[in-house]
């Protein structure tokens, strides 16, 4: 058993790609507040990213290509100069690594059924987290009982599941 999954008495298989998804972001939000790191493409990428919890299945493909518009879309291209100026440089390949892996929890499997590798990148998220001593939420608060629903990716959040998980950042 992978001790991501005995720390939080759940285990990462049994959450929706959703929820992964929004575990992976608020692990990279607590990276950045604990690194003090802001920057506006950040913050844009982020944002887009939580809209991924009430994406309704019509909206995906707007929402998807919404990130070729990101300076910081988590995709390997490169980042404007002005954030990579901003940026302490022992941890702007480490940040570039999480920003990839958060954005591979859902991307993994937009357009297939690949729940393992979703839970791999989520795995690499909690990894980097664990080497830089940030604190990893408890898996446990997006524990949903319809997580099966759509696929693996659970069922679409409502305003509140939202706010509340956004909370916990």
């Amino acid at each position: 058993m992978k001790r991501h999954q005995f720390m939080h008495n759940i285990s990462i298989h049994t959450l929706s790609v959703i929820a992964r998804q929004c575990i992976a972001l608020t692990c990279l939000q607590r990276f950045c507040q604990q690194h003090a790191l802001h920057h506006p493409a950040l913050s844009a990428f982020t944002e887009h990213v939580w809209k991924v919890a009430q994406v309704a299945p019509g909206d995906f493909a707007a929402w998807e290509r919404g990130f070729a518009s990101l300076a910081v879309n988590g995709m390997g291209d490169p980042w404007p100069d002005d954030l990579r100026m901003a940026l302490p440089g022992h941890l702007l390949g480490t940040l570039e690594e999480l920003v990839q892996h958060v954005l591979e929890t859902s991307a993994c499997s937009w357009y297939g059924d690949d729940l393992p590798a979703s839970q791999l990148q989520l795995e690499a998220v909690l990894d980097i987290c664990a080497r830089h001593d940030v604190a990893v939420p408890q898996l446990a608060h997006y524990a949903q009982h319809d997580a099966a629903l759509r696929g693996g990716w659970g069922p679409v959040l409502t305003d509140a599941e939202v706010r509340a998980w956004k909370a916990l950042i």
